[in-house]
């Protein structure tokens, strides 16, 4: 009913909107006229809905923060686990420590018993050598004084010899000495310590994550990225999180890694794998193992990719008639190559400089360490030329018994290498030129020697009549071949150029099947390079490599030169 005063016994009809509440029919009239007004039960319909909605609004917060107390309880019960977890390890370790040192103290005390009961024994043994030099002197001292307390002339005159006899012989007698002991001291040369820390850290490691190839290169400098995330998976940083990188080799060795911290949650860690085969990524954050940790990565190995080609057929400056060795400087990245009766030299880029002109035909060169030119060009005294990089000459190296020259090179300790063709033999000459130091017949047949290159104790011999690779030891003692003939997977027709790469694997100029094969140094196949020479190239003859791993080569019959292989 209307609670307006006269109203009362009016019903309550309608609903004003305006002012927001429920009037009677007279009401309407009087105080609510011309107001926006509307059937009571259809108003509260409307404002039922709105209470409806309003009320589902909290109940989905309600659910909301439901939801969050259940996560808080998660989160708090995974921080009390991991507080035991971490108070247990810790208890462990200290334990652990306390049995260490427990076990060092028991053996310290041995160590100290027995080193006490030797020195007492010593002692002991001293003072009974003492006691019993005592006991003889006063057993002769009292048969002495028992004689001449009696007095007897007959018997002092027969005793005396005997008396002095024995005095002089007990004074004479080696005397015991005191037994001086060793000083004993406790030295601690290294205090045991607990490098431990209790870390508060916002970072999960079980949500953490580590980005990296499941493939890498040999070699070749490899990254893997790890970012730290919070429980909510966001990225997060505490410089107090601790960082631990455990990568293994297939051999069981241990890979030195270098971690760089950005400072924002993430962690770049460099490595360097050494040889092919499975490695064994662990990563741990704050003693913590990631989840997936520990990661595969297979490393297999460097493959090598084409960059550009130089020079092209002619006589004129960059261009080639007959191109047969090459040689890169490690002094100035400069490239030298002999073509007829010249030396272009080019920068790392293929990018002509200059010539050196000579009298006769230029059939192989190398570089000295000092940065200087050595070039065979023959004459009637066989001789090795030595000139600087810009051409100018410096002098011959002559060896009176070097008959025919086919090749010069220079080895990893600066020793010149020349073979010589007529006698099969390696001649090593001393960097200044000035001394023949070794001189082995390295092939069995005659006029076959085509290059030599010396690296880590070894000679590595190309041989005309042979289709592999000899190897010899420092001494030139033949030690075994690399490849065979043929022209499969680790055969060789005809091979000629050979040089060190960068990774200390041995590049074949394999003449007859168009095509570089690289092998370790023990003689297995690593890989080949053919697609290009197929096509391109058709007597490959020399290589060469400079100090950042591009391997040039040459083609004495396209006469378009050489290229180069990236690593």
């Amino acid at each position: 009913m209307c609670s307006q005063q006269s109203h009362e016994d009016q019903t309550l009809e309608y609903y004003c909107e305006e002012c927001k509440v429920c009037i009677c029919h007279e009401c309407s009239v009087v105080r609510h006229n011309r107001h926006s007004m509307v059937d009571m039960q259809k108003a509260a319909d409307e404002h039922k809905m709105q209470i409806a909605d309003a009320l589902k609004k909290v109940k989905t917060e309600v659910a909301v923060y439901e939801n969050q107390m259940k996560k808080e309880k998660e989160l708090m019960d995974k921080s009390e686990l991991e507080i035991s977890a971490a108070q247990r390890k810790m208890t462990e370790t200290v334990d652990n420590c306390i049995r260490i040192l427990t076990e060092h103290k028991s053996a310290m005390n041995a160590k100290f018993d027995e080193i006490n009961q030797a020195k007492q024994k010593a002692h002991a043994t001293q003072l009974e050598n003492f006691q019993f030099a005592v006991t003889q002197l006063t057993s002769s001292v009292e048969q002495g004084e028992n004689i001449l307390e009696r007095n007897i002339s007959a018997e002092i005159l027969q005793t005396k010899q005997v008396i002095i006899g024995r005095c002089e012989e007990l004074l004479n007698a080696r005397k015991p000495e005191i037994y001086k002991p060793p000083h004993v001291h406790y030295m601690v040369e290294n205090i045991t310590t607990i490098l431990d820390r209790v870390v508060a850290s916002e970072t999960d490691p079980s949500l953490s994550v580590v980005y990296c190839e499941k493939e890498t290169e040999e070699k070749t400098q490899t990254k893997l990225t790890i970012a730290t995330r919070d429980s909510e998976e966001i990225q997060c940083y505490n410089g107090d999180d601790h960082i631990k990188v455990d990568i293994e080799s297939p051999t069981g060795s241990k890979s030195t890694t270098e971690i760089a911290d950005s400072k924002d949650g993430k962690y770049t860690v460099m490595y360097t794998p050494k040889c092919v085969g499975q490695y064994r990524v662990g990563i741990e954050i704050n003693g913590q193992p990631l989840t997936g940790s520990p990661w595969s990565v297979l490393v297999v190995p460097h493959q090598y990719q084409f960059m550009f080609k130089f020079g092209s057929h002619g006589n004129g400056p960059g261009q080639f008639d007959e191109p047969s060795d090459i040689a890169v400087s490690e002094k100035t990245g400069t490239i030298a190559v002999a073509d007829n009766e010249r030396i272009q030299l080019f920068s790392s880029d293929g990018s002509y400089l200059r010539k050196i002109k000579l009298k006769n035909d230029c059939s192989a060169l190398d570089f000295t360490k000092s940065g200087d030119i050595i070039a065979l060009v023959p004459d009637d005294d066989n001789k090795i030329s030595r000139f600087t990089e810009s051409g100018q000459f410096i002098k011959h190296i002559n060896d009176e018994h070097l008959k025919i020259p086919v090749h010069v090179s220079v080895g990893f300790d600066g020793r010149i290498i020349a073979c010589d063709w007529i006698n099969n033999e390696i001649r090593v000459i001393s960097p200044d030129g000035m001394q023949l130091l070794q001189s082995f017949r390295a092939s069995d047949c005659d006029e076959s020697l085509l290059c030599a290159v010396y690296h880590q104790d070894r000679f590595f011999v190309s041989d005309h009549d042979a289709n592999y690779i000899k190897v010899l030891s420092k001494e030139g003692k033949f030690l075994y071949n690399i490849g065979s003939e043929g022209s499969g997977a680790e055969q060789l027709d005809d091979p000629i150029g050979l040089a060190i790469d960068k990774f200390n694997n041995l590049i074949v100029c394999d003449q007859g099947n168009s095509r570089l094969q690289i092998f370790g140094l023990d003689g297995k196949l690593i890989t080949k390079l053919e697609k290009h020479f197929v096509t391109d190239f058709g007597n490959l003859h020399y290589v060469s490599v400079s100090n950042n791993g591009i391997v040039f080569v040459t083609d004495s019959d396209k006469l378009c030169l050489c290229f180069s292989v990236e690593l």
